[in-house]
């Protein structure tokens, strides 16, 4: 298991990417500077990854631990 640290680093990184990624893909679709000038665009977009990621990881849990409806039964 991670420790705290790591975690908090591990976290801070996929932020930073989900930015990159946002600015990037935002200016290829609207014009260069539109990410910069919407900021609430690029927020969105990061807050759609981290839910996205949260979604993932919670799929690999109940994979994991087999519960699945109906795998209880």
């Amino acid at each position: 298991m991670l420790d705290a640290g790591m975690i908090e680093k591990k976290s801070a990184g996929s932020a930073s990417l989900w930015m990159r990624e946002a600015v990037e893909e935002i200016d290829k679709q609207f014009g260069v500077g539109y990410a910069s000038n919407n900021p609430e665009l690029v927020a969105g977009f990061m807050q759609a990854a981290a839910i996205d990621q949260a979604g993932m990881y919670i799929r690999s849990l109940v994979e994991t631990l087999d519960l699945w409806p109906g795998s209880l039964a």
